[in-house]
């Protein structure tokens, strides 16, 4: 719900820009020139927003929950249930504690975790009778 939110309220739709605030705090009096807006509703692009955006973006996709004794990698925390009919496939993802690639096809889901040996959840859209491998 959130990304489709982001995506639909976009400063510049198309451009994946978002705001915050609506007043400049950094201006420096220059910025107000080369932002391309002569009166602007609000401060974009704001790039801490869109950092945020990008980070929820990959933690939908794979994320550590190091909240409990030993971290556990859970892949696809916020995909839409739409998106299983189809095949799909993530590379390279960085995580802490290194970098994950995950395909997702006919219901079997394979995980290449490197550097990483704990444990790997897949996130509650998946089927209980979804098929997990996990590659080290």
């Amino acid at each position: 719900n959130d990304l489709s939110w982001f995506w639909a309220n976009q400063a510049s739709p198309g451009l994946y820009t978002w705001w915050e605030g609506d007043g400049e705090e950094n201006s420096f009096g220059r910025w107000e020139q080369v932002r391309g807006w002569v009166t602007p509703a609000h401060v974009t692009p704001h790039y801490w927003a869109a950092a945020e955006m990008l980070l929820l973006q990959l933690d939908m996709l794979a994320s550590l929950d190091e909240s409990g004794a030993e971290p556990v990698l859970r892949v696809g925390l916020g995909l839409p249930e739409a998106w299983l009919e189809q095949p799909m496939s993530v590379r390279g993802l960085p995580t802490r504690l290194g970098k994950v690639d995950w395909e997702w096809s006919n219901s079997r889901m394979t995980v290449r975790a490197r550097g990483f040996k704990g444990p790997v959840e897949l996130g509650p859209v998946f089927p209980p009778e979804t098929v997990l491998r996990v590659r080290r």
